[in-house]
């Protein structure tokens, strides 16, 4: 208890002795905090509310093609706002900073501005059908502006607010009127690529129709009515055959100018029947005679006949024998062999000079039956002239038959190669066909978003909370600055009075005296105060007194200026005391 009562005795000493460096930087320090709150401008706040309102028609009714969310474009519209375009027109328009545009660049001004705008997301957690746990979401946002003047303060943040309402139609028509554009053009161009397919494809069709896939039963029954065809060609032709044999047996044996029982005479019999008719007329007239020279040309031109036969028949021997050759190279070698190709050669020489005697022999024949008066010789003649049209015509068809068949087996042939590339086409014009419709869908769905986004019954700001006109300061909090001026100061008193203690190596009482040097001390002589030393703490006390009125006058004076009206403060003053007085 004694120590305590001794530290409550140095403390008090000590007070007593630094009390003006308590009193000083305690007083220094709140002068300075009621200084800066003079000094400091009032700057007002004014703050608008915005709500994002949800779209109103169900997204599955009408789905909208503005995909991004709504901070994004908060975003995206507050990069704008803050640009520097933006802020300089804001400066024009209301006349911010007047005080400070001599003082301050451009890009200090627009900095300034920035610093002042301020928006703040309110969130909040929301339901999703998509999703099990709440969502964190921003419903709403507010945008606020200070400045020194309340009345620009309100009208710059409606000005703010206002362009994020505008700004955000405007992104979501030209979006959604972008999206519509793009697939109005994409339909388009799918829709040239599906006509080209469709022409593509039909004249491919067109010009591949019987080689097509469906059409393999066709060709085959067509294939197999062909070959029956000529089967029946072929029969009809030897049948043909048979009866021109037979007819020319008949004429062979019958005479054409003689009854028709008298039998045809062979050049060889008629070339010996003319010598000897000759000789018998050698015996009666000379060889000059007209009638033996007659006899003499019919010989010639009868030998001439007779030579040309022998030469057919050696011909058709030799054409044989090449026949038989060929057919035995053939069994060896290749039709590209060298004399297999030799030989294919003899023989159409051969052919050649037999077609070339039949020629002459045939023009020779029918020179010498032009004129035959045999009635059965001439129906017999008739008779083989039309076996023979009947048999050209009928191997003409089978020619004509076979081509077909030629051009049935090439389209049966072509078809993998034909279906193969049709189907690729087919598929490529299904595919864009899809495409279109496709298309067509989102396009019909783009133009119903883009009217809904027109008509704003999409998602859309809305100010729940326009700006208001501020009443009070919002800066600076003279209170906070001078209580914070009050503990600096009470702070500082404190530690410069410590500090002074410190290094005071001053003895101010008997216990330390005795501490330091050791020996007892035998009496105390007391401080003696002369009239000069009290003039001097008489006028300390008036400066003390006077500096404190002063002090009162001037909170007094900070209050009335700029936290409230002293006539106003003194009236609410009085209403709550009388309230309270009634209650």
């Amino acid at each position: 208890m004694e120590e305590q009562a001794q530290d409550l005795t140095r403390i008090k000493g000590i007070i007593k002795r630094r009390k003006w460096w308590l009193i000083w930087p305690f007083v220094a320090t709140v002068a300075l905090a009621a200084i800066i709150c003079m000094i400091l401008p009032n700057m007002y706040k004014s703050t608008a509310t915005i709500l994002i309102k949800n779209q109103q028609i169900p997204p599955t009714l009408v789905p909208s093609t503005v995909t991004s969310y709504a901070e994004q474009r908060i975003q995206t519209i507050t990069q704008e706002v803050m640009s520097r375009a933006k802020i300089l027109k804001l400066i024009e328009k209301y006349n911010l900073l007047p005080n400070d545009r001599d003082k301050l660049t451009t890009e200090e001004m627009v900095e300034k501005i920035r610093d002042r705008i301020t928006l703040e997301p309110i969130n909040a957690e929301i339901n999703k059908e998509t999703s099990s746990r709440p969502v964190l979401l921003t419903i709403a946002f507010t945008v606020s502006y200070e400045d020194e003047d309340p009345k620009k303060a309100q009208l710059v943040t409606n000005e703010i607010s206002s362009y994020y309402m505008e700004k955000n139609l405007e992104s979501r028509e030209a979006h959604a009127r972008g999206t519509t554009k793009f697939l109005e053009e994409q339909l388009k161009q799918v829709k040239d690529q599906v006509d080209k397919l469709e022409t593509k494809l039909a004249e491919y069709r067109k010009a591949h129709l019987e080689e097509l896939p469906e059409f393999t039963n066709l060709n085959m029954q067509k294939l197999e009515k062909l070959n029956s065809d000529i089967s029946n060609i072929n029969m009809q032709i030897r049948s043909l055959e048979e009866q021109r044999a037979t007819l020319r047996n008949k004429l062979a044996s019958i005479d054409p100018y003689s009854g028709a029982s008298d039998r045809v005479l062979s050049p060889e019999e008629r070339l010996q029947q003319a010598k000897l008719e000759r000789a018998q007329l050698l015996s009666k007239y000379s060889p000059k005679h007209p009638v033996v020279l007659a006899k003499n040309r019919e010989i010639a031109l009868l030998e001439k006949q007779v030579g040309e036969v022998n030469k057919i028949g050696y011909l058709k021997e030799q054409l044989h024998e090449l026949e038989l050759k060929l057919a035995d190279l053939k069994s060896r070698y290749s039709d590209k062999h060298p004399s297999v190709k030799a030989v294919k050669r003899e023989i159409a020489q051969v052919k050649k000079e037999i077609r070339t005697l039949k020629t002459k022999g045939g023009t020779s024949a029918t020179r010498r039956v032009t004129d035959a008066t045999n009635p059965a010789y001439i129906a017999l003649k008739s008779d083989l002239d039309k076996i023979n049209v009947s048999v050209a015509s009928l191997k003409a068809e089978k020619k004509r038959l076979e081509k077909q068949i030629g051009e049935v087996y090439k389209k049966l042939h072509a078809m993998p190669e034909v279906a193969k590339k049709y189907n690729e086409l087919e598929t490529d014009y299904e595919n864009a066909k899809a495409h279109y419709q496709e298309l067509q869908q989102k396009l019909l769905t783009a133009r119903v978003s883009q009217g809904m986004e027109e008509d704003q019954l999409g998602e859309t700001f809305l100010i729940i909370e326009p700006a208001f006109l501020p009443e009070k300061p919002d800066k600076p909090n003279r209170i906070a600055i001078m209580l914070i001026g009050v503990v600096l100061g009470m702070g500082l008193s404190v530690g410069m009075a410590a500090l002074r203690e410190y290094t005071d190596k001053s003895i101010r009482d008997v216990e330390t005296f005795e501490k330091i040097t050791g020996a007892p001390v035998l009496s105390v002589i007391p401080r003696i105060i002369t009239s000069d030393e009290k003039i001097k703490k008489r006028r300390k006390k008036i400066v003390l007194v006077t500096s404190a009125f002063g002090g009162v006058i001037v909170v007094l004076i900070i209050f009335h200026f700029f936290v409230m009206d002293l006539y106003v403060f003194w009236a609410k003053l009085s209403r709550l005391v009388q309230s309270k007085v009634l209650l």
